[in-house]
Order: structure tokens, then sequence, then C-alpha cells
């Protein structure tokens, strides 16, 4: 074995690439020995490897760099079990939040593939629904920095020209027991389907509103079905749209 490697000799041997073991060298974790002289390449002694192998070990298991140089600069086996019993811990988090959103997903999957079974877009028809609950994400100012927005099907409030926004909870959500949730009641709704995008919604509203003769509320419910997260043409959006019937004092 070569008692000296150049920079891209140790990388190849690594599977890296070279600007790897230079971000390695200013972060100070892995010096080359020297330079050749001539050709000015950076070289390694063999043993270096050992060094090197530590590192992308540590990496893999999610080590940050800075954390990285602090544990080599000095460590005892002890110090080396309590740290790995840490990082251990870290990645037991982090794969339980994975399999959470891998069930986010799951579920927003199948509530997609139900809606558009039946679906007709032409239909508008009055049905009871039960309760639905959601967790409020505020107004469109607010609402693409909520991480929900982005984990569960969207809810869209018209309250006149007011429009806020909500996380439809669907299933057992951890979620749940962190945030305030609502409810939107139980009752009797009038139901149809906003095909194309949001800009022309309105003209879906004034379409339900004059199919019928039963006294309908002001405000509407809307739940996105297909929608920017998983269709790029807006013309392909789908939205289900709720308007709650009164009764014909005027009252839910």
């Amino acid at each position: 074995m070569k008692e000296y490697l150049r920079i891209g000799e140790l990388a190849r041997l690594f599977h890296v690439d070279v600007q790897t073991l230079r971000l390695y060298e200013e972060k100070g974790l892995l010096l080359p020995q020297g330079r050749e002289e001539g050709s000015n390449y950076r070289y390694y002694k063999f043993d270096q490897s050992y060094s090197l192998a530590l590192i992308r070990y540590l990496r893999r298991l999610g080590c940050p760099l800075s954390e990285i140089s602090g544990f080599m600069g000095q460590r005892s086996f002890t110090e080396t079990c309590s740290y790995l019993r840490h990082q251990s811990s870290n990645l037991r988090n982090q794969l339980q939040e994975l399999l959470r959103l891998d069930a986010v997903i799951q579920t927003k999957i199948v509530f997609t593939e139900q809606e558009l079974k039946n679906l007709c877009v032409e239909k508008i028809s009055a049905e009871h629904l039960d309760a639905m609950q959601y967790i409020a994400l505020g107004n469109l100012s607010e609402v693409f920095s909520n991480e929900l927005f982005y984990l569960y099907p969207t809810l869209a409030f018209y309250q006149g020209e007011e429009q806020s926004f909500g996380a439809y909870l669907i299933g057992d959500v951890p979620e749940a027991s962190q945030h305030s949730v609502h409810e939107i009641p139980a009752g009797n709704y009038l139901t149809g389907y906003h095909s194309g995008p949001y800009s022309t919604i309105w003209e879906t509203f004034t379409r339900m509103r004059t199919s019928t003769e039963l006294p309908l509320a002001e405000d509407v419910i809307c739940i996105n079905i297909i929608d920017q997260f998983v269709e790029v043409n807006p013309q392909n959006y789908i939205t289900k749209i709720l308007i709650r019937i009164l009764n014909h004092s005027g009252t839910v």
C-alpha cells in the first residue's frame, strides 16, 4: 500500500469528490501532509484514511461538521459512547418524524383518491355531512409559512370579501394535541365542484346559488382536491365547494 495518496486518489478510495476533501481541509478536519513540488497537488499519508473514515461515519449518523471538529479534537471511549448515544437518540426522533410525515402523506393520497372516485364536476346536490375538524392557518399572508399547509388538504373559507385557510384533519392527527382544533358543524350543505383556477371560483359559487331556491348561508367552504401540490396546470385544479343550507327561518 502506498504511504502517501494524492487528493484525487484519496477521494476515489472513499467515493467522494475532491471538493469534499477540500471542505474538510477548510473546516480543519483533515489537513493534507503537504503539496507536491511542481504539480502542487495536495497529498495525504495513508494513515489519514482512518480519520477520513471516522468523518464519513459521523456524517452518515447526521453529525454536522461543526460537531465533528470538536469530537475529533479530544475524545475518550466514554465520551465517544456518550456522543453516539446522543446521535442514536436524534436518529430515532428523526425516524419517528419521517413515519409521521409518511402517515400524513398516505392519508392525503387516500382522501384524494376517494374524492375523485365518484366525482362529477357538473353535479350540484344537497347532502347531509358529518362534522369536519380543522386547524386554522390564517389568511393568505400567513398560510405559506405554516408547515401544516403543506401536509394536509387545504380548506379555504370565503366570508364576504375575507378569505382564510385551514388544514383539514382526516383520521388520527398527531398535531391535534398541539393546536387549537376547530369544527365545521354537521348539517345540510349544498355541494358542488369547481374545475379550474381559483381566480374563477366565484363563477361556480354563483352557478351553485342560482341552481336552487334553498336558503343558503353567505359563507362558502372550499376543500382542495386537486391543487398546486399535485397538478402543475391550474386549469386542472378541482375544488369541492360547500354552502350551508339554512332552515326557512334563515338560521342554521
